[in-house]
């Protein structure tokens, strides 16, 4: 990496750990408990915070065994190198999607482009270019184009999450996708529109379930100081699940999402309690799901919600991990979950969520969940800790992917992508 890029790194990481992770419109931390290691245990540490409700719904049955998570002293045995995927001349790279019986992925940029690459070779030209139509507002920005993903029911439309030029708000939307996958820029259907309140906490990730429901993280939006991530007739500050309409813009809500029918709750909601989301994934073998939630002033988190659970609240903004973040009382009655990982600013500015690995290539890492900072330290998470792997990711890192075979890709805003391999 040059020494400009080094330098437009560092920027970029002081600008996110100051608009993602201590905004001037957040609540400072009254906290002076010492941060935790980042070779914590898996399990939260001591925590005000109340326990997470049993689990009441078996996770959904497989045909294959599934590995479980290691323990701490195989993962102590991964080494890992970084291996260059492509798009190493496109900067800005936010997210990725691949499409069921498609041989490619589908790669976005913080500024509207989206790319297909097929054996780490990039398409000639964007197969869509919404630079137009997309909100980034300079550097450091958490706006942008920031999250694809494709219905695995319909294969034929690309849905894709960004903030509007207009106006900042949120826009999750669809287009029509040919075989060549080349999506057709009048086939716009709007999905879901959310207002913004402010200019960061913008999240951005989503992922369909199998059965064709959409998972869409939103932040908090920066504009409350983080208290629209407890207001339950909002959608910022949490992970939503909604059916989109195949046939016809909007969407329903799937009948079974947890707070359904309650009076003053937003039926969309899934899980609340969350400042800035930006990337969650679901292990399909499990249907556990794991979400990484940039912090505020100090703490950078992992939360779970494990299969058959719903309608967690993961704290924020009472909470910034397992601190104490405000002085306004928790609500009688209200359950907050803590995370099972944090670590402190000393560490890193922005928690990058990514994935269990099920892939073949590195056996010792399979069953864990790997996830890493925005400078580029990486973690795994196995059944009795949380290691630290040998390897440290450049180029600020901004989200994984997982190929269809299980191996893991790193995107990066400065260096392009990235295979994980074995050392």
């Amino acid at each position: 990496m040059t020494t400009r890029a080094r330098n437009a790194a560092a920027a970029l990481a002081a600008a996110l750990a100051l608009s993602a992770c201590s905004g001037a419109d957040e609540v400072a931390t009254t906290s002076t408990s010492p941060p935790a290691p980042a070779t914590a245990p898996a399990a939260a540490a001591p925590s005000p915070l109340a326990p997470s409700p049993e689990v009441t719904v078996p996770p959904a049955a497989v045909e294959q065994p599934v590995a479980p998570p290691p323990p701490g002293a195989t993962l102590q045995q991964v080494r890992l190198a970084a291996e260059p995927y492509g798009l190493q001349d496109v900067t800005d790279l936010t997210g990725m999607a691949t499409r069921p019986g498609d041989p490619a992925i589908y790669v976005i940029t913080q500024f509207g482009s989206v790319w297909r690459v097929v054996d780490g070779v990039r398409s000639p030209t964007p197969v869509l270019d919404l630079t137009q139509v997309v909100n980034v507002d300079g550097p450091g920005s958490e706006r942008g184009l920031l999250g694809i993903a494709f219905d695995p029911l319909d294969t034929t439309r690309m849905y894709l999450y960004y903030t509007a030029v207009t106006d900042g708000a949120t826009n999750v939307v669809s287009y029509a996708v040919g075989p060549d996958g080349v999506a057709q820029p009048d086939s716009r259907r709007e999905v879901l529109l959310v207002p913004q309140p402010g200019l960061g906490h913008k999240a951005g990730h989503m992922e369909f379930d199998a059965a064709g429901n959409l998972f869409v993280s939103i932040g908090d939006g920066g504009g409350s100081n983080g208290r629209d991530a407890q207001d339950m007739t909002k959608l910022l500050g949490s992970i939503i699940r909604i059916t989109p309409n195949r046939d016809a813009p909007g969407y329903t809500v799937p009948p079974d999402n947890p707070w359904v029918g309650q009076a003053g709750v937003a039926p969309e909601l899934w899980a609340k309690g969350l400042r800035n989301p930006w990337r969650f994934s679901i292990d399909e073998p499990t249907g556990d799901m794991f979400i990484a939630d940039v912090g505020n002033s100090e703490i950078e988190e992992i939360n779970v919600v494990p299969a058959g659970q719903s309608g967690l609240n993961f704290g924020w903004y009472f909470y910034e991990g397992t601190r104490q973040q405000s002085s306004d009382p928790v609500p009688e009655g209200l359950v907050l979950t803590p995370p099972v990982f944090e670590y402190s600013h000393d560490i890193g500015p922005a928690a990058i969520g990514g994935h269990v690995y099920r892939g073949a290539a590195i056996p010792n890492l399979q069953g864990a969940y790997l996830f890493a900072d925005l400078g580029g330290t990486t973690w795994a998470r196995g059944s009795d800790q949380v290691v630290e792997l040998p390897i440290e990711l450049d180029g600020s890192v901004t989200a994984f992917g997982e190929l269809p075979d299980g191996e893991l890709l790193v995107l990066t805003l400065y260096d392009g992508m990235y295979r994980l391999v074995p050392a």
